[in-house]
């Protein structure tokens, strides 16, 4: 069998993910997101799963500043809808517990219920706390939930239903290609030096050769203080001769590394 890492704890939303995907693999939990990437650039395992954009709270940037520095390969995206439970050992709680991002994205429940909060490191922890003391009721997955032998209160209690983070599987090998399929193509361009008009020379290469760019974000190389690299997603594959002409174009100018082209896939 093969290692994949992943980031956890138990039945985090991370752990779930893998669970469905790799259900009959060794899945090893990693207490960070960097983590994860590097046991996968040090050969500890084959394959990483890691959140990288969240639809309600935008880019996850651990996992962004962790591409810059282990350079490994990006095979795969997997687009997993994010559902809260509330959940008790009993009815009668005083205090709703979970990571902020939960908290803030079950405000109207919170709201209506009229009950004090409390921040936790993660969902999967405040599953734990809430099923060895009974004064407390958690949010999170009904699959923490579950396994923890609490009552669900409520299902879905969530604010917006249509939440979604999207989470990378990496590995030191780029996937194979199928073109049947949607595929986009990340990368980080490192430009030479900073000077007026960098951003519009990058863009005006993709530009004329019709390709969306999907996503940009820049990181600090933190080698010099107001110094950036770029990530940038577009859609397409190295398979494509524009995809192929644009990045060719772009070598002549900058530095660049590429992390594969890959497929989008929604988990349902």
């Amino acid at each position: 069998m093969i290692k994949i890492a992943v980031l956890g704890p138990e039945y985090s939303y991370c752990h779930i993910l893998g669970l469905k995907k790799f259900a009959n693999e060794t899945i090893v939990l990693c207490k960070t997101i960097p983590e994860v990437y590097e046991k996968v650039s040090k050969d500890e395992v084959e394959f990483g799963l890691a959140p990288i954009e969240n639809m309600l709270h935008g880019t996850v940037r651990e996992s962004l500043v962790s591409l810059q520095k282990y350079k490994v390969k990006i095979n795969k995206t997997f687009d997993l809808p994010i559902h809260l439970c509330l959940a008790s050992k009993t009815d009668n709680f005083n205090i709703i517990i979970s990571k902020q991002e939960a908290l803030s994205q079950c405000l109207k429940l919170i709201s209506r219920l009229k009950k004090q909060t409390q921040e936790c490191s993660s969902t999967s922890e405040a599953m734990k706390i809430a099923s060895s003391d009974s004064n407390y009721a958690a949010l999170g997955s009904e699959e923490a939930a579950k396994s923890l032998n609490l009552k669900i209160i409520g299902k879905d209690v969530e604010d917006n239903s249509d939440n979604i983070t999207r989470f990378v599987l990496i590995s030191k090998k780029e996937s194979d290609l199928d073109e049947s399929k949607y595929m986009r193509t990340s990368l980080m361009i490192l430009p030479e030096r900073d000077k007026p008009g960098l951003l519009y020379e990058i863009l005006s290469i993709f530009k004329i050769r019709y390709i969306n760019l999907t996503k940009i974000e820049s990181i600090p190389t933190r080698k010099k203080l107001g110094e950036y690299e770029f990530f940038m997603e577009i859609e397409g594959s190295l398979q494509e001769e524009r995809i192929i002409s644009a990045l060719n174009l772009l070598k002549t100018i900058h530095d660049i590394y590429l992390f594969g082209s890959y497929e989008l896939e929604k988990i349902m």
